[in-house]
């Protein structure tokens, strides 16, 4: 097996200059207009002939002053499951003939440059070139034509495939021709059932659809009638559709995804009748895009299964919870520069469980925020919430920042996926018994894993009071009391609705010392700070914001402040 394990790109649309390492899964994150699209495009100019290079494809950098060049490179070595191998396979030695080289190991890899030069006349040359030193982009001898062995398959949620049909080098519009070809010639194969391609299909249909739309028994699907699939995708009313649970529904994404994904099974069928290598890189962008949370997470499945390199660029925090955490590839732009995070490639399994368990399988918005704030847990989490909207006048999710409870102090996984990624983030944390000392150890052990400097803008700790946990910083160290009392009143207006007890419920609160309105926070906890959320941000007694954020949370807003370029604003909260 081969993958391609780095891509270089310069000069392209927005990227002057990246060099990325990919693994058999990659999953592209980051915000909009940071590169996600650009680089899947790259892998299509470097893989296919479908697109055509303009004049705004070419870089233009701060000056104003567009490219005259632009180029991609590719990279690929022989695997064994996730290890390099140090040789090609017999038969990948000569689908790769004469452009084989070898790095300063001695491990043997095939790389190549296609490349875009402006002509005087207003067109572009297209070369291709083998590279004989990667890391030197070192170029050898031209090529002519790629192997038909490696085959590029993309899927964009917003692309029409009708139009696919009209480019005759896209990859839908080969691999239907090439069907139709092999029907001609071969005639006794159009009438052989596929039951392969039909139990792939239902699987889809299901997955993107609902539960019970697949092919209907009574419709044998062979070859020669594959071309009835593509009727919705092209609108034909002559030809009627097999997969007829997706008429009427508005489906054309569906059915997008199905015939793409059909071609490409019937292509991965018959390099492997032949016995003839293949690499089916399947790009796909955003394609969560008019899916349900459960068909993303089952699309992708069925995206790995089907292609040798999957690349996805998303925003879905359900597609990223079925990855590995060593697929994903953050993309940041600074100014005119782009640049890529990830994880650490050798995570051990007890760290990996930790980030699959603790943060992809509940909390991805991690992975997609511009800053993020770690405490102890829902009671915090609701608490500060309403202090934020307070403090910010809006959401967090407004402004990108995402609140995240870790469950106790198991900060550690949280921490190495901000720092490697470079996600800012604060931590707001209890100070009783050994919290404080937990929390700065975990944080100094994942600065030295990720090899990252402390860094106070974007490294925020921020602890309460000496001694207390958040109950008894709210008690003691806020001016809090009324509010807190009416907190602990809608806890328990649902258990005593009589009036009269409300009353003598509340007199008592009155009375009770600072000592016993600590303990009835701590006996009610996530059920007391939702409402005090509330009552906190709508301000019912016209406090100041001082009297009502205890000191270590507001320290934390002024460092989210200045992330989000906002100083300042706590002297316009009310």
């Amino acid at each position: 097996m081969v993958v391609i394990d780095r891509i270089r790109i310069h000069g392209f649309r927005g990227i002057e200059h990246l060099q990325m390492p990919l693994s058999s899964t990659t999953v592209l994150l980051g915000a909009n207009n940071c590169g996600k699209s650009t680089v899947l495009k790259a892998l299509e100019l470097a893989l296919s002939d479908e697109m055509v290079v303009s004049m705004a494809d070419f870089h233009e950098p701060e000056d104003g002053r567009a490219g005259d060049f632009l180029y991609v490179d590719v990279r690929f070595v022989p695997i064994t499951g996730k290890k390099r191998r140090p040789y090609f396979s017999p038969a990948w030695q000569e689908e790769f003939k004469g452009h084989i080289s070898r790095d300063a190991h001695g491990r043997e890899f095939f790389a190549f440059r296609t490349a875009f030069n402006k002509q005087a006349d207003g067109t572009t040359l297209k070369t291709r070139s083998e590279l004989v030193q990667w890391e030197a982009g070192k170029a050898g001898a031209a090529i002519d034509a790629l192997p038909q062995a490696l085959q590029f398959v993309g899927i964009d949620a917003e692309e029409d495939i009708r139009e696919a049909f009209l480019n005759e080098n896209s990859f839908v519009s080969r691999m239907y021709e090439k069907l139709k070809e092999t029907l001609a010639g071969n005639p006794e194969l159009g009438d052989y059932p596929i039951q392969s391609l039909r139990k792939m299909l239902d699987g889809l249909s299901e997955t993107l659809v609902g539960p019970g739309s697949k092919i209907p028994d009574s419709f044998v699907l062979t070859a020669q009638n594959i071309r009835a699939l593509f009727s919705l995708v092209k609108h034909d009313a002559a030809e009627q559709a097999p997969v007829s649970a997706l008429q009427g529904r508005g489906s054309l994404k569906s059915a997008a995804i199905m015939a793409i994904l059909t071609l490409a099974d019937l292509l991965v069928q018959g390099h492997r009748y032949r016995q003839k290598p293949l690499f089916l890189l399947l790009a796909a962008e955003e394609p969560e895009t008019h899916l349900h949370p459960n068909a993303q997470r089952a699309l992708m499945h069925e995206f790995s299964q089907l292609s040798e390199q999957l690349i996805v660029s998303t925003h879905s925090p359900y597609v990223a919870s079925v990855c590995e955490p060593r697929e994903f590839r953050s993309m940041i732009r600074t100014g005119a520069n782009v640049r890529v995070q990830w994880l650490p490639q050798k995570l051990d399994a007890a760290e990996n469980r930790s980030i699959k368990r603790l943060i992809l399988r509940y909390r991805g918005e991690v992975l997609f925020a511009r800053g993020v704030v770690f405490v102890e847990g829902v009671t915090e989490e609701q608490l500060i919430r309403g202090m934020f909207q307070a403090y910010f006048g809006d959401d967090p999710s407004a402004y990108g920042i995402s609140l995240i409870g870790v469950d106790g102090k198991s900060y550690a996984p949280f921490m190495l996926t901000a720092l490697s990624l470079k996600i800012p983030f604060c931590v707001i944390s209890d100070n009783d018994g050994d919290a404080r000392h937990v929390v700065l150890k975990q944080l100094e052990e994942m600065r030295r894993k990720v090899h990252v400097s402390e860094n106070k803008k974007t490294q925020a700790t921020c602890f309460l009071s000496p001694g207390l946990a958040i109950e008894g910083e709210l008690v003691f160290k806020t001016q809090l009391h009324r509010e807190i009392i009416d907190a602990l009143m809608a806890c328990s207006q649902s258990l005593n609705p009589s009036p009269k007890a409300l009353k003598l419920q509340r007199e008592r609160l009155e009375k009770a010392t600072p000592k016993e309105l600590k303990r009835r926070l701590e006996k009610k906890k996530a059920e007391y700070s939702g409402f005090l959320g509330e009552i906190i941000l709508k301000n019912p007694y016209g406090q100041p914001i001082e009297a009502r954020i205890p000191r270590a949370v507001l320290e934390a807003f002024e460092t989210i402040a200045a992330w989000l370029g906002l100083e300042g604003v706590r002297n316009k909260a009310q």
